[in-house]
């Protein structure tokens, strides 16, 4: 319904390869989870963004 309705489609709480997968199979257009970053400081964020390791 929501492809219809043209709302994009967000998925959280990914923590796994396979759900990942599967979510881009279906249609879905943005995922978030621990499968890519785990909570962090804010430095560490901001350094992360920069494209420095820290």
């Amino acid at each position: 319904m929501v492809k219809e309705l043209h709302i994009r489609i967000v998925a959280e709480g990914i923590e796994h390869k396979e759900q990942v997968d599967f979510l881009k199979d279906i249609g879905c257009h943005t995922v978030q989870g621990y499968y890519f970053y785990k909570p962090m400081p804010e430095g560490n964020f901001a350094a992360l963004l920069n494209g420095i390791e820290k």
